[in-house]
């Protein structure tokens, strides 16, 4: 029963790489290392490493190292702060080497029945070296589990949605419709949704690794546009930064 739930995840997983590899927006393969060691029994650490490849020039885009403290105020709550610097190492022309960046968070777990669970989480950003659209960034994450133990290796399917808030970017000229400047600012407001589907098995008490396919669209919601374009020259200044990204993860308790 073990090597057909694995062979159905890898099938799946199969399945969703060769749909998107096809696609004409940018297509990622993450994977992902992680460790993770009990300090109290409220407090966890954590470090993960996330490696990105472009799946169409089989170039590495950029290495994410991830360090995370985690405390429980309860059995439903829990509070989060993460330090994430990212290299890049893509070789383009004019990109900022490393980024950096500081979250807390606030984490809810609750029931949906028997089998389902769900936990909402309130997650700010603080970028520390500036990015174009945003310095500050605020999301609302939803993930969704089934919770079924007796299955082989805990086999466990999961969505997982965020909804981002965009702050303090580096102001954009915008124009009016004849071509002359209007306003200068900050394209603040509602302006990215990711979208993961996955599944995630246990075959030890320590260790578990995942498969799932992640996409993000930008979009102009509330607040100003991101890309809006100069009708002098017909330029984007700033175009909506769509992909997909297949992932593997895995990890180890300490």
């Amino acid at each position: 029963m073990k090597i057909k739930i694995l062979i159905t995840s890898l099938l799946l997983f199969t399945t969703l790489s060769n749909a998107q590899i096809n696609e004409t927006e940018r297509t990622m393969l993450w994977t992902t290392f992680g460790v993770s060691k009990e300090l109290t029994k409220k407090l966890d650490v954590s470090y993960n490493q996330l490696n990105s490849i472009d799946l169409k020039s089989t170039g590495i885009n950029f290495i994410q190292p991830d360090l995370a403290l985690s405390y429980a105020l309860t059995k439903k709550w829990a509070l989060g702060v993460n330090y994430t610097p990212t290299f890049s190492i893509d070789d383009v022309v004019g990109n900022q080497l490393v980024y950096h960046r500081v979250s807390e968070r606030i984490k809810l777990k609750t029931k949906l029945g028997k089998r389902f669970r769900m936990r909402n989480y309130i997650v700010a950003e603080q970028h520390f070296t500036q990015r174009s659209k945003f310095k500050q960034r605020y999301y609302y994450r939803l993930n969704i589990y089934y919770r079924d133990t007796k299955l082989p290796w805990k086999f466990r399917p999961f969505i997982d949605q965020k909804l981002y808030r965009y702050a303090n970017g580096r102001d954009l000229q915008y124009y009016n419709a004849d071509g002359t400047k209007a306003n200068k600012k900050a394209p603040n407001g509602l302006h990215a949704y990711r979208f993961q589907a996955g599944v995630k098995l246990y075959p030890s008490k320590k260790f578990s690794f995942m498969l799932y396919y992640l996409k993000q669209k930008e979009f102009n919601g509330s607040g100003n546009d991101i890309n809006s374009l100069n009708p002098n020259s017909n330029i984007i200044r700033r175009p909506f930064y769509d992909f997909s990204v297949i992932g593997i993860s895995c990890h180890y308790k300490l």
